[in-house]
């Protein structure tokens, strides 16, 4: 707490984490010590991320796809937290989650006394989102589509395949609303728009009605191709011959709430356009 300036509580979480050891067993609150320690410290690094929208209590960023929204376990991978942390301070924090292979707009506190609040919006469906899409197949009307979805559990994801979330009964309810935007030589760029928020909701519903995500590596694709992104790197050329496009065509382009009194609308421009036939490949 005197090194790092952390207050007991952020201490007490650091512990919890494990992220004091000695000769690589972590140590507990109830434990005395003496000796050398090994300590894992978060050391923020600017990413100079696009700022959409700036508040005393919030920032809104356009999220790059490939970024992680926060890091994952005590790997060295950059993340939004980075970005936030280096600039706001250590009591930043996002205030929802975009996965690292979805682009566009994501929401961070920059006021700890607002961040339970801004979180709540989203617990209470009080924040409208809207995500733009590159899908396999021609959609040519609305659908509401309403299956409910089942997650993995967190001790199951890691393993074969468990990552994915399912349809199916014993799940939670879960509603997409999808309204085609272009169509042509079997790519639709669609609007996707959650009325509930389940872990890889708009993916797996796509997948559901036979219209995959392009670059999607999750859904509606080969387990073996699957496999092999999960378990090494793969080139941007496999990752379009495999999935389609090089990377995952789903973006966060619309952002709408109410907060303190201010009507809050936020887009991002830097979506998708219909299309070069160079940046798709469809044979698989």
């Amino acid at each position: 707490m005197r090194s790092f300036g952390y207050s007991q509580r952020e201490a007490q979480k650091i512990l919890d984490k494990g992220w004091l050891t000695q000769s690589g067993r972590a140590i507990t609150k109830s434990e005395s010590i003496c000796g050398e320690v090994d300590f894992l410290h978060f050391s923020p690094q600017r990413l100079f991320l696009k700022k959409l929208l700036l508040r005393d209590s919030f920032v809104i960023y356009d999220k790059p796809t490939e970024l992680l929204t926060h890091p994952r376990g005590t790997q060295t991978e950059l993340s939004v937290c980075d970005e936030l942390k280096a600039e706001f301070g250590s009591s930043a924090n996002p205030a929802h989650r975009l996965d690292a292979l979805t682009s566009g707009i994501l929401l961070c506190s920059i006021d700890k006394s607002k961040e339970a609040k801004l979180k709540s919006l989203f617990e209470n469906g009080k924040i409208k989102k809207t995500y733009q899409a590159l899908i396999r197949g021609e959609m040519k009307e609305e659908i509401l589509l309403d299956a409910p979805i089942l997650s993995p559990k967190k001790e199951d994801k890691f393993l074969d395949l468990q990552i994915r979330s399912k349809i199916s009964e014993e799940g939670k309810e879960a509603q997409t609303l999808f309204r085609p935007l272009w169509s042509k030589n079997g790519v639709s760029l669609i609007e996707a728009i959650p009325l509930t928020g389940r872990t890889h909701q708009i993916r797996l519903h796509l997948s559901h009605l036979g219209m995959p995500i392009l670059g999607d590596p999750l859904y509606g694709c080969e387990d073996n191709h699957t496999r092999e992104f999960l378990h090494s790197h793969l080139s941007s050329r496999k990752r379009k011959e495999y999935f389609g496009m090089e990377r995952l065509a789903l973006h966060a382009s619309r952002l709408e709430f109410e907060f303190e009194g201010e009507e809050i609308i936020v887009e991002s421009k830097s979506g998708f356009k219909a299309p070069n036939s160079s940046d798709i490949d469809l044979s698989n």
